[in-house]
């Protein structure tokens, strides 16, 4: 498997599996796609995929995937309103199959709290910005019967 600059060596975060809720901060609901990537210990990438962050806090987001993750390193990337790459790395605090059978994952960043707060931000901008694009778009005019 090969390496991937988005996953450097660096902060080492608590790994919690399977304990109850300890978030420290609210959070926001959002529904932002993110890509994700899964690394070892030495930056190797694991796997790779595509999900939904369903909400986040300044310290963690819980993404909602279609298989579990199973490594403990990951590495989340997504777009600002700018088409930007916005990216953090974090701690898997947990991978359980939802009542829809996506997996909900937890993600503790392991930024610098400037970061994490950056990313934070970025994916509740870009929620809110695109929300208010959509219920802003014109209706179609309704076809004259005739």
């Amino acid at each position: 498997m090969g390496e991937t600059s988005s996953c450097r060596g660096g902060h080492r975060g608590a790994y919690i599996m399977g304990q109850s809720d300890q978030r420290q901060h609210t959070r926001v609901q959002t529904c932002n796609l993110i890509s994700y990537v899964c690394c070892d210990d030495a930056g190797r990438t694991l796997k790779q995929g595509m999900g939904r962050a369903l909400d986040i806090s300044q310290n963690g987001l819980l993404l909602e995937c279609g298989c579990p993750i199973e490594s403990e390193r990951i590495s989340l990337m997504s777009a600002d309103p700018d088409d930007r790459l916005v990216e953090i790395e974090g701690r898997v605090a947990y991978s359980r199959r939802g009542p829809n059978g996506n997996y909900r994952v937890g993600v503790r960043f392991s930024g610098r709290p400037d970061e994490n707060v950056r990313f934070a931000a970025s994916l509740i901008k870009t929620f809110h910005y695109r929300r208010r694009k959509k219920t802003a778009r014109p209706k179609a005019e309704s076809p004259i019967p005739g």
